[in-house]
């Protein structure tokens, strides 16, 4: 790797060290892992099996099975079972799940509106466009 190349990922790390301090990650970091994480695949998806689950969140079915339950034990989701095959179940959110959800949405909404206010129209657009850059890139080199 060349020098200047060297400088910029050294520098990128460092960059990645701030942000992971700052409070953005909390919300972001909820989304990414665990309960939420399955809730929100929930929320965006509709129903799903055990197996979808698995693969979407990338954790083994025994970890989507022990997150299942506990959202099955604070009522977040409904566990409904294929009539056709009594081996398969099909996920979906409840209506206190839904609510729930949607409540911890809206304050991760409010908190990255006054992101995307302090960084203004043009540097919002950037952020954006870069982030869509990266993850288009690394996706097309597999990596």
């Amino acid at each position: 790797m060349n020098t200047e190349l060297r400088k910029l990922k050294d520098e990128f790390l460092m960059y990645l060290y701030e942000i992971s301090k700052m409070k953005m990650v909390g919300y972001i970091a909820n989304f990414i892992q665990g309960e939420d994480a399955l809730m929100l695949r929930l929320f965006l998806n509709g129903p799903m099996t055990p197996k979808e689950l698995s693969e979407e969140l990338k954790v083994t079915k025994g970890r989507v099975t022990a997150i299942i339950n506990k959202l099955k034990n604070k009522k977040y989701v409904d566990v409904k079972t294929n009539d056709e095959d009594r081996r398969s179940v099909t996920i979906n959110l409840s209506n206190l799940g839904r609510e729930y959800f949607q409540g911890k949405l809206d304050i991760a909404d409010n908190y990255f509106d006054n992101v995307f206010s302090v960084l203004g129209l043009d540097d919002s657009k950037n952020l954006v466009m870069q982030i869509e850059n990266l993850l288009t890139k690394v996706k097309e080199a597999n990596i």
